[in-house]
């Protein structure tokens, strides 16, 4: 079951977050959140979501120049990005995404990893992983950081062709709901509301 709001976080970088975000808001009506933006030369998540989606997009509470992880860009910036920086924008439906893949650190001075901000905003964890060859290990060993850390984890999204034995392994192995299979889409404008309206029935019917 998919939970209110949530933290969409990945198995790696460009596993496909912020298009899976766009689909998810557009589908259920959310808001959207990227707490920290590293990379401003092109197009930013939040601007991508708000131009594919027509969601409701919250300001980034740090947008730094460099495409790194977070605590590289602001340390380039000579910033101190802490936990207590952040605060939900909102208590309605909210998408919040995440930078790169879980295990990224978002400061080092003091030392901070991306579980300590989910753990600080208190949200269930929706975790982005491909479905083809690979998967089994990346997303697996993510699971289980994000249970070391004592986090909550709400379900999967797979994106890619499907591949029904590698979600049945994950759903059984990783113990967690496959609650989405998302293609790579081609023309991602030409293909975006058919995958809404896809997710929406999908939804409907569970």
């Amino acid at each position: 079951m998919w939970p209110e709001s949530f933290y969409l976080s990945g198995t790696d970088t460009d596993v496909g977050k912020t298009v899976c975000s766009a689909l998810l808001c557009a589908a259920f009506e959310m808001d959207y959140w990227k707490p920290v933006q590293a990379g401003l030369s092109s197009e930013t998540d939040s601007q991508t979501v708000a131009r594919l989606s027509g969601a409701q997009v919250h300001p980034e509470r740090w947008r730094l120049q460099r495409a790194s992880s977070p605590h590289s860009a602001a340390h380039a910036q000579g910033l101190r990005l802490k936990v207590s920086d952040f605060e939900l924008p909102t208590k309605g439906p909210l998408l919040v995404e995440g930078a790169g893949g879980y295990q990224v650190p978002y400061g080092d001075n003091p030392l901070f990893w991306q579980g300590d901000l989910i753990r600080h905003l208190d949200l269930p964890v929706v975790l982005v992983a491909r479905s083809a060859l690979g998967t089994l290990n990346h997303t697996l060993l993510s699971l289980r950081a994000l249970r070391a850390d004592g986090l909550r984890v709400a379900g999967l999204v797979l994106v890619g062709e499907p591949h029904s034995e590698n979600e049945r392994d994950l759903a059984a192995m990783g113990a967690v709901p496959v609650l989405a299979q998302i293609p790579v889409m081609k023309s991602v404008e030409h293909e975006f509301s058919d995958n809404v309206e896809r997710l929406r029935s999908a939804r409907s019917c569970k």
